[in-house]
């Protein structure tokens, strides 16, 4: 939710009257998950790179199926996104417990 803006400084207003700000409203959204799917695709990129350099062709090969074995897998994965509750997102937005 978007806060109200009335005047050029909204917060600089706020303080002087003495208005105490509008509660926000929280609602749960999706995140994406964890993945090393990138790193991994990095790693056997890299190899790749280096063994074409050194004309290692079967090796370059091997990493370039592999990276691309990667790619697929990751991209076909089901569970990809969680969802964060608008319990868990007030918690985080109102800092540590002291």
């Amino acid at each position: 939710m978007l806060p109200r803006v009335e005047t050029i400084d909204a917060f600089w207003h706020m303080k002087r009257t003495a208005r105490a700000p509008v509660k926000p409203v929280y609602e749960a959204i999706e995140m994406p998950r964890n993945s090393p799917a990138g790193f991994i695709t990095a790693f056997f990129a890299t190899v790749m790179g280096f063994s074409l350099i050194w004309h290692i062709w079967w090796l370059a090969i091997l990493n370039f199926l592999a990276a691309v074995i990667v790619v697929l897998i990751a991209g076909w994965s089901i569970e990809r996104e969680e969802e964060i509750s608008a319990a868990e997102i007030a918690q985080m937005e109102a800092g540590p417990v002291r």
